[in-house]
């Protein structure tokens, strides 16, 4: 007699899944290539998403008029979300994936402890302060020892990615306590959408017209694991612990590494595998000490949105 699957396994199934597709991101801006210019993928993408994203938000009627008063943190939300985005797609293409998910996490989780800490009145535990010294070295291992073999402009784009990320994930607090999940990720698609259409038309970006190919293709794979990650993740932290969760989320990183090493024969040298196991412990540590005592904490969604 084959056993149910229980609520609580089939959330930590959804994370694991869920990990899976935005470890994914990397291959579908590989697979988009130099054909998609960086401004060009970010709103075609947008549009795909909103299509679907915004029937959903109408139909499930969590649409809520921002207050004047959650404006202001609102829009620096949405600042942030505007440069997560293009600078990560121009890094995946020109980093090995491992390198560039890397740099963009060290500085994610560095920027949303002290985005908390400076201006959202969070604590800056011991916790906090090692995993972001943690977090530092291993940059300047992934970082620091690969400046001979990559591009310096990507590497950078790469950590930008990261702070907009952290910055983005650490300033939602203020909104998610009001407005759903789905309307701020609506909110933000619109916004990149808004704002990457007139930049690929000004920067003079070819403006590709939709077919049946590989790369098309590969568009679509991009906009879907956006939208079913966002949603498995959703879904599954209801049913699970959230450190555990948090845990499970992270094989996100070691993910991509694996799919830059067999789909694209991405190197994997000991310094950089030194510097991810590093940023990764850095990661681990706050849930790892939030499970031994049991203490409350948020839950940061999945970068990049």
């Amino acid at each position: 007699m084959v056993k149910k699957i229980t609520p609580t396994i089939q959330g930590y199934l959804m994370i694991l899944a869920s990990a899976l597709c935005f470890a994914s991101y990397g291959v579908w801006s590989r697979l988009l290539g130099p054909h998609f210019g960086v401004f060009y993928q970010g709103w075609v993408r947008s549009a795909l998403i909103l299509i679907v994203l915004l029937p959903i938000l109408v139909l499930s009627k969590k649409f809520k008029p921002i207050a004047r008063k959650d404006r202001k943190w609102f829009a620096i939300t949405m600042i942030f979300t505007v440069f997560t985005q293009a600078p990560l797609y121009f890094a995946f293409n020109h980093l090995e994936l491992g390198t560039a998910t890397l740099i963009c996490y060290a500085l994610f989780l560095v920027t949303s402890y002290l985005t908390g800490w400076l201006f959202l009145s969070e604590k800056m535990t011991a916790i906090k302060i090692l995993s972001s010294i943690l977090a530092l070295i291993g940059l300047f291992l992934t970082f620091g020892l690969s400046l001979a073999l990559f591009s310096v402009t990507a590497m950078l784009l790469a950590a930008f990615s990261g702070i907009a990320s952290g910055g983005e994930v650490a300033t939602s607090k203020k909104s998610t306590q009001k407005y759903s999940s789905l309307q701020l990720t609506a909110y933000s698609w619109i916004l990149i959408l808004a704002t990457h259409f007139p930049l690929s038309m000004l920067t003079g970006e070819t403006q590709l017209m939709p077919a049946v190919n590989l790369e098309w293709l590969a568009m679509l794979g991009y906009a879907l694991s956006g939208l079913v990650g966002f949603w498995l993740v959703i879904e599954g932290f209801k049913q699970v612990d959230a450190s555990i969760g948090s845990l499970i989320g992270l094989l996100e990183i070691p993910l991509s590494v694996f799919f830059g090493v067999i789909l694209f024969h991405d190197s994997l040298t000991l310094p950089i595998l030194a510097g991810g196991v590093l940023i990764i412990m850095a990661a681990v540590l706050p849930d790892l000490y939030s499970l031994r005592y049991r203490r409350a904490q948020p839950v940061p969604t999945p970068f990049p949105l």
